[in-house]
Formats: structure tokens, C-alpha cells, sequence
């Protein structure tokens, strides 16, 4: 294929980008999104309380495992 082939074939595949203006407002997709956002599950946070009080029982173990990670 030629070059302006090529270009022929892509200018008319892709839409043509006007980038004075954009094509939605997405900020109310965010603040739904951050709104939406669902409450943490009483297992996690069970979880979290047992990691830190298992960090403050055994100190050691929070160097093995930030080693490791």
C-alpha cells in the first residue's frame, strides 16, 4: 500500500477530532461516581482491626511484611 492510501483509509475509519470543544461534560459522570461509592463491608474493617492489632502484638512481623512487599 502507498502512503496516501493509508492516510485515505484511516481519515476515513476515524472520526475527525475538534478539540475546541468537547463532546460530553463528563464531571456529572464523576460526582455520581464518587458519590456511589459503596460503605465498607463489616468484614473488612474486621480484618483491618485484626492486622493492626496483630502489628501492635507482634511488631516484628510488620518488617517481615513490608520487606516482602
Amino acid at each position: 500500500m502507498r502512503e496516501d492510501e493509508v492516510q485515505s483509509l484511516l481519515r476515513s475509519t476515524l472520526l475527525p477530532v475538534d478539540a475546541d470543544v468537547p463532546a460530553r461534560d463528563l464531571w456529572p459522570q464523576v460526582l455520581t461516581r464518587i458519590e456511589s461509592r459503596p460503605a465498607p463491608h463489616w468484614i473488612d474493617i474486621v480484618l483491618a482491626v485484626g492486622v493492626a492489632t496483630l502489628f501492635a502484638l507482634v511488631p516484628q512481623w510488620f518488617f517481615l511484611l513490608s520487606y516482602h512487599l
